[in-house]
């Protein structure tokens, strides 16, 4: 019965004024005489109080219902916090309890699935692998920003558009088709041309039993470049090293075996390969003494020294050293005066190498008659050594890895000017330990330019 409060309510209310027009008629009879007019008088006084229950029906029904669709705009509108008051007891109370409890429910469940989606949008954004999101039908359903930096799709919209149109290379597109039609999970390594070549391992989940509109597919994409170049590095300082090795190696056993032969009853000729034993030798112990101060530097075995370093005297010594070299070959090194170069704390060996090693470079790779610069000045918090010269250059395609080890840009040039092919990456490992840096601008034929840049010069009280 507790279903029917106002049913009760209203039919109690409807009996209480029926009595009472009945008793006023009864009342009224008395005094009217006239049967048509009793009637008429009976009709009105009905209508009368059929109107007045009409009236306190709609308005105990209806202001409850607009509260109700007051609080009804204000969840469309996702403002919470509206309750529906009631002071009864019966079905529109229970409505309005019901209408306050689903309120409270969907806030909490929006705040919940908003919080959530903050979660997921902080963690897709910082991830390093790049992730899309795949629909039945191939259409993408979500990227995060990874992925948008690895196929330069920023400010372009991406979701909901198909992936073929978005990503238009064709080994990740039979990537997808394959994963979304067989609907099993793949592995893939892809190689994609953007600005340059870049690797990615691709990893494709699929979701079990996905209808359309649903998530379908997951690819990840691993960045992998970076450890594809250092594969490269890798094989490449192998067959780099087994060829610098081989090469001094075979023509000191060649020398020794025709020394053997006979040549060494020839004391002339004795002399000679002897001469030449000993320049491969040389070379030989050049080439290892430089790796050991690479492996000591790049496993901190290294014990750097710290103290104060005069740049003009650094850049003196040097010169000195190299001056002969260059004069031989009619080259001019000029200096621009470091009068105003405030000194470092730093390795005053291992800078001095620095400096010797760019210069013997730029001096190997200037043609007679050239000239080469060589100037110190202070750049705000950082001292900045420059060594330019009028040399070959160095192509746009080798330049990114001139300092590598053994890199050579002219491989036979480089061997018969004598070079080991370390000395440009001890320069990089020497700079870095110094919290520095060091980077080269160069152009064929018209020579290169080497800039090393030192933080925290001593300042002078």
């Amino acid at each position: 019965m507790a279903q029917f409060k106002i049913h009760w309510k209203f039919t109690m209310a409807s009996m209480i004024l029926a009595l009472f027009s009945l008793t006023l008629t009864w009342g009224l009879s008395h005094w009217i005489e006239s049967p048509g007019r009793m009637v008429i008088i009976t009709l009105a006084i009905t209508f009368l109080m059929a109107l007045m229950a009409g009236y306190l029906f709609a308005r105990h029904l209806t202001r409850p219902l607009n509260q109700m669709m007051e609080v009804a705009r204000k969840l469309a509108r996702r403002e919470f916090g509206g309750e529906v008051l009631t002071h009864t007891r019966d079905e529109m109370a229970e409505l309005a309890t019901l209408v306050n409890q689903m309120a409270q429910e969907l806030e909490t469940k929006i705040n919940t699935l908003s919080e959530e989606q903050t979660q997921l949008s902080t963690i897709l954004s910082s991830m390093v692998e790049g992730v899309m999101v795949l629909d039945c039908r191939g259409d993408i359903l979500l990227v995060n920003t990874a992925f948008e930096h690895m196929f330069h799709l920023t400010g372009q919209r991406a979701v909901g558009r198909p992936a073929l149109e978005v990503l238009r290379h064709y080994p990740l597109i039979e990537l997808i088709k394959t994963v979304l039609d067989t609907r099993t999970s793949q592995s893939q390594e892809l190689i994609v041309q953007t600005d340059q070549e870049r690797y990615f391992q691709v990893q494709a989940s699929v979701a079990p039993n996905c209808c359309d509109q649903e998530v379908c597919a997951v690819l990840v994409f691993h960045d992998i470049t970076e450890i594809k170049r250092l594969e490269r590095v890798r094989k490449d300082f192998v067959a780099n090293l087994s060829h610098e090795l081989r090469t001094p190696l075979t023509s000191i056993k060649g020398y020794i075996e025709a020394l053997l032969d006979g040549a060494k009853d020839d004391p002339k000729q004795c002399l000679e390969f002897l001469r030449i034993l000993q320049k491969h030798t040389d070379s030989l112990n050049n080439i290892i003494l430089d790796l050991l101060a690479l492996s000591q530097i790049e496993s901190g075995q290294y014990q750097w020294k710290r103290e104060e370093v005069k740049v003009k005297d650094l850049i003196e010594k040097a010169t000195s050293i190299l001056r002969p070299m260059a004069e031989r070959k009619k080259q001019r090194i000029s200096v621009i005066p470091t009068t105003e170069v405030e000194p470092l704390v730093g390795d005053t060996e291992k800078l001095a190498q620095v400096v010797v090693n760019l210069l013997d470079n730029a001096i190997k790779y200037t043609p007679e008659g050239g000239k080469i610069t060589l100037e110190a000045k202070q750049a705000g918090n950082e001292l900045e050594i420059v060594v330019s010269d009028t040399g070959l250059g160095i192509p746009k395609k080798d330049i990114s890895r001139i300092f590598e080890r053994f890199y050579r840009v002219d491989q036979a040039r480089s061997r018969e000017l004598g070079g080991t092919g370390l000395g440009l990456s001890i320069v990089k490992h020497i700079i870095e330990a110094h919290g520095g840096k060091v980077s080269v601008e160069s152009e064929i034929g018209k020579g290169s330019r080497f800039t090393v840049l030192l933080p925290c010069p001593v300042r002078k009280e």
